[in-house]
């Protein structure tokens, strides 16, 4: 669906394309010797293939139904294209208190924000404070939840850009406040992760 420029949200699943099994074993690579107390994946199969790629059965994976990727209704599976001068695109893309997704039969980014912060937390709370969890979940999951879990407005959690495909980001929590340690790192980038500690 990325490959061919269409909308990709939880309504639709494409298969990994080869760049994606190579990014998910350079991940693999990139976390070796990283003990994760649970790994837990959004349900799609293509996050679920991620999931086994990245942990090469190091680790049992779980799997949780508020990780799936955000449902884009009627756009799901559209081209992209013909949408990006539209008014309710923009404000997907930028304002997004103000987008109207009512009108496609899309989940809001407040209704998103809810079934996902709810699932790191509880996720966080179950290893501990001292504990390390792996989330494998998709793109917009992952930037809004990253985001606004970390103190960012819901109308700005895009501002930093979408976390790239089979990157990693480090989130740390007290159990109240959550601070992001390593942000959009990419397999190519995996001394950024060791100069976080990971």
């Amino acid at each position: 669906m990325n490959a061919e420029g269409r909308f990709n949200g939880g309504g639709v699943d494409g298969p990994l394309t080869q760049s994606g099994v190579d990014g998910a074993r350079a991940v693999h690579g990139m976390l070796r010797g990283v003990h994760f107390d649970r790994v837990v994946s959004s349900p799609l199969p293509r996050a679920s293939m991620t999931a086994r790629l990245v942990t090469a059965a190091d680790a049992p994976i779980e799997y949780d139904d508020r990780l799936r990727e955000m449902s884009l209704g009627d756009w799901d599976g559209q081209l992209l294209a013909p949408w990006m001068d539209d008014p309710e695109f923009i404000n997907y893309r930028h304002h997004m208190e103000r987008w109207d997704y009512r009108a496609v039969h899309a989940e809001g980014y407040q209704a998103l924000v809810r079934r996902t912060t709810a699932a790191f937390r509880d996720l966080a709370a179950s290893v501990g404070p001292d504990g390390r969890a792996l989330v494998v979940s998709h793109g917009i999951v992952l930037t809004i939840t990253s985001n606004f879990l970390t103190g960012t407005p819901l109308d700005h959690a895009r501002d930093t850009g979408e976390v790239a495909n089979t990157s990693v980001t480090v989130l740390e929590t007290d159990g109240t406040h959550w601070r992001k340690v390593a942000w959009n790192v990419k397999p190519e980038e995996s001394n950024r992760l060791r100069a976080a500690g990971l």
